[in-house]
């Protein structure tokens, strides 16, 4: 509580010409004396004024503060009183005022309710100035204190002049205004001390939180009820807060964080490779076209370059269809002289050396086959031209618009179109460009902007021209890439080779690739070991557009995995840490998905039934309506995806490289329906080895293998009891027929009914059977068509439609019983708890025979 009212010291009375201090001679006096001159007059007089306030001001703070020291204190004893009286003496201050003051305060604060609890602070908090109730006193024109003496020790009644009052009221607003800077300076000190304090403070309350747990598991580590945790959980946004919901370290953390602990945060956990800035346009330097050859299964892609690289490579594929990407580089020159020489019937020249300097070209092969629509997109994304093969004889087919849809999607690809098999005889280009023009791809000859060239694989027609027309579209394109610094690129495809471990196939887009670098693709990482280029000569070396087999390779890369270099083994490393730790949280955060959505069904399948059970017993109903309800609420729930009825076949995939391996995992995971689905367990790069025998014996799976080999030795291990089915095939149609049929084998057979004999019912007869409340009924027939059997099922029909379907419970014939009877023989037929039978029934001897689907 604040010190009421002031009082003008004796002090100011000296500065002012008033009477001197009665305990002796004041500094304003001294000060005044000392500075006297021989006239009398003060050399300072002019800045009296200012010399005046300033006193008075530091006085009237001292005073405070000795005011304010004598309250704080516990006891205000003899020995605190001479302390603060000879400090009031050194001011020129009474001290018997302070004694006074200090008395009526606490006489105050006894009234309204008890002292002011002293500050325990280690620095003493700031004094307020006891001004406040200086102005609200004097709005009345009242006296200041008790005291008769006005401002400046004149007896005037203790009333101050107008002018007074606004001086004082000025230096009021004065003082108030430094106060409220004060106390802002101040709480943003201590803003920051406690800022600066907060990590030290929550480290006190540091929690480690698994990859996953329950919401009782977290209050359980946080030791915080289920309630506070509940509140937590909707503050961030959930909406399920039961206890037995699955939590991800992220939402875990969030609530934790809501409840004042801390996390645990690791730099380490956020460190990865990403590519490089765009470099600037002065350390770019040209490089090859990348040129894929694209178009649909049987069109001559491979053909084509074979004749472009003097190959025989398409004979030498399984079923003559390319199952891989295959990438290599040519001279423009070098090809342009020899094709040209070789249409022309020119003597062959002799073998072009090229020079430094010559433009190359980069050519991907790619599939064509449906099943490898990844593979040619992941072709199609590092392309910068690509060629069109259509056949002549052929059109436009499947395949084929596809690729233009990757043409389209792909602004900065430029097309080229290559009608093949133009030597074959009656073959219709025109009809070809049309439909060209109809799926989009407007041809030069037609109005269009895309070049068309006719070639032949076999006589080498218009190879040269293609080329030239690559050449020139790359001049235009201007392409650049940086040839230093650390190394970017694409995986094309990777494989096991026996000689050399894990191999990829790495398409170079910027930078340089050393034999001594460490490198990142996907969530492997490798120091490379070899350079291979096709060419077949090992390089120190690779620079952009150039393909290059890279061998070092901890683990495989998965094919159109990005490249990136790192600094060290240990960056590498590190790298590949976080990206698996990355990759396994995703995979468990999708099971936390799939296991609250399941939960959040049952418990919606519960609530629904109690709710129903509730009902029931409110209506006094029992039994069967109860578990109606019951059966009403799984169907509802079940209908939306809650049954798992669906059965699946466990596949173990394995394929020569990395890309066939997706291929195949693509065509083989969609076949299935609704009750019989493809499950691939494991899908790897190599040869069929023990531990996929194993691994299929133990989950009942079967073995597909393409473009890989089985041994005598596998496939006998196989044979051992239980046996694993391998299927081991270099042609991928063939491997999805089999899956296809092996998934097929799942379902549930076709029941056909199969009708051998049928009876017309003639006349009804009842017989009373000893000990049967109702007789027993039994139909006169005539067996109108086939053979009816007592041993096998009947169906009942009438009017059409069947009213039921049970067993013979007896056939006789006149008074005799019999298995069956022919066609146009009466007979006598009871049906097993059916008695509901009349006259023009038909009743069929019918076989349900089990029939197997197809997907």
């Amino acid at each position: 509580m604040p010190l009421q009212g002031t009082r003008r010291d004796e002090a100011e009375a000296a500065t002012t010409g008033g009477t001197a201090s009665q305990t002796g001679v004041s500094p304003a006096n001294e000060m005044r004396a000392a500075h006297t001159t021989q006239s009398g007059e003060s050399p300072i007089k002019a800045l009296q004024p200012l010399v005046n306030d300033a006193r008075r001001y530091a006085l009237e703070r001292e005073r405070d503060r000795l005011a304010h020291v004598a309250i704080d204190s516990d006891k205000y004893d003899s020995r605190t009183k001479e302390k603060i009286e000879r400090s009031a003496k050194a001011i020129g201050y009474p001290p018997n005022e302070i004694g006074a003051r200090v008395e009526e305060h606490r006489l105050r604060s006894r009234r309204q309710g008890g002292v002011p609890p002293v500050e325990t602070s280690s620095r003493p908090a700031p004094v307020k100035p006891v001004r406040e109730s200086v102005v609200s006193e004097r709005e009345g024109r009242g006296p200041r204190n008790k005291d008769k003496r006005g401002r400046g020790g004149r007896d005037n009644g203790g009333f101050m002049s107008k002018q007074e009052r606004e001086a004082e009221e000025r230096e009021q607003r004065e003082l108030e205004r430094q106060w409220a800077a004060k106390k802002e300076k101040e709480a943003k000190l201590l803003a920051q001390a406690r800022e600066r304090e907060m990590p030290r403070e929550r480290s006190m309350n540091q929690v480690e939180l698994p990859s996953m747990l329950r919401m009782s598991d977290l209050s359980q580590l946080l030791r915080r009820s289920m309630f506070r945790v509940k509140v937590a959980a909707e503050q961030i946004g959930l909406e399920d807060t039961r206890p037995e919901r699955m939590l991800v370290a992220e939402d875990a953390a969030l609530i934790a964080l809501e409840l004042g602990f801390d996390p645990v945060i690791d730099d380490e956990a956020g460190f990865d490779l990403y590519p490089a800035p765009p470099a600037p346009p002065e350390k770019l330097a040209p490089r090859p076209p990348i040129t894929g050859i694209f178009g649909h299964v049987d069109h001559g892609k491979t053909s084509l370059l074979d004749a472009l690289r003097s190959t025989s490579v398409a004979a030498g594929e399984a079923g003559g269809i390319t199952q891989h990407i295959g990438a290599f580089e040519v001279s423009v020159n070098a090809m342009v002289t020899n094709l040209r020489a070789k249409t022309e019937g020119f003597p062959a020249p002799p073998p072009y050396e090229p020079k430094e300097g010559d433009p190359t070209i980069t050519f991907l092969d790619t599939p064509g086959h449906a099943a490898f629509t990844a593979m040619r997109a992941r072709g199609a994304g590092v392309t910068d031209v690509v060629v069109l093969v259509v056949a002549a004889d052929d059109g436009v087919k499947p395949q084929t618009e596809e690729v233009i849809g990757l043409i389209k999607s792909a602004p900065d690809v430029s097309p080229v179109v290559a009608i093949t098999k133009v030597d074959k005889p009656g073959v219709d280009t025109k009809k070809v460009k049309h439909g060209l023009m109809a799926a989009g791809i407007d041809v030069e000859e037609l109005g269009g902007e895309i070049p068309c060239v006719e070639v032949s694989s076999v006589t080498g027609q218009g190879l040269a021209e293609l080329l030239e027309t690559i050449s020139a579209i790359a001049e235009v394109k201007e392409l650049k890439a940086e040839r230093e610094g650390r190394v970017e690129g694409r995986v094309l495809e990777a494989r096991v080779d026996h000689g050399r471990g894990n191999v990829a196939t790495i398409l170079v887009t910027r930078g340089c690739l050393r034999s001594t670098a460490s490198l990142v693709a996907g969530t492997t990482w490798a120091r490379v070991r070899t350079l291979l280029p096709p060419s077949g000569d090992l390089v120190e070396a690779a620079y952009p557009g150039q393909p290059v087999e890279v061998t070092g390779w901890r683990d495989l890369p998965e094919a159109g995995d990005l490249v990136l270099e790192a600094d060290s083994e240990d960056d590498a490393k590190r790298c590949i840490a976080n990206r698996l730790r990355r990759a396994e949280d995703e995979k468990m955060m999708s099971e936390v998905e799939v296991i609250n959505e399941k939960q959040k069904r049952d418990a919606e399948i519960l609530r629904i039934r109690r709710a129903e059970e509730r009902k029931a017993r409110e209506e006094g109903l029992r039994g069967n309506a109860v578990s109606h309800a019951g059966d009403v609420a799984v169907e509802q729930l079940t209908a939306t995806g809650g049954g798992d009825e669906v059965k699946e076949r466990l596949l173990v995939i394995k394929a020569d490289v990395s890309g066939t391996v997706e291929a195949v995992v693509g065509a083989l995971e969609g076949i299935g329906n609704n009750e019989a689905k493809v499950k691939i367990i494991r899908a790897e790069v190599g040869d069929v080895h023990e531990g996929d025998l194993d691994l299929a014996r133990t989950a009942g799976a079967v073995i597909i293998g393409f473009n890989v080999e089985a041994s005598a030795s596998i496939m006998r291990q196989a044979a051992q009891n239980p046996p694993v089915t391998v299927h081991v095939s270099p042609i991928i149609y063939r491997l999805v027929e089999i899956v296809r049929k092996e998934t097929a084998a799942l379902l549930p057979p076709r029941i056909e009914i199969r009708v051998h004999g049928e009876a017309t019912v003639q006349q009804i007869f009842e017989i009373k059977v000893k000990g049967r409340k109702t007789p027993k009924v039994i139909a006169g027939s005539r067996c109108s068509n086939g053979v009816f059997s007592k041993a096998r099922k009947v169906r009942i029909v009438r009017n059409g439609e069947t009213i039921h379907t049970g067993t013979v419970a007896t056939l006789k014939q006149v008074k005799k019983d019999v298995l069956e009877v022919q066609k146009g023989v009466e007979c006598g037929i009871a049906i097993e708890d059916f008695d509901d039978l009349q006259a023009e029934d038909l009743i069929q001897s019918i076989e349900e025979v089990p029939v197997a689907r197809e997907l």
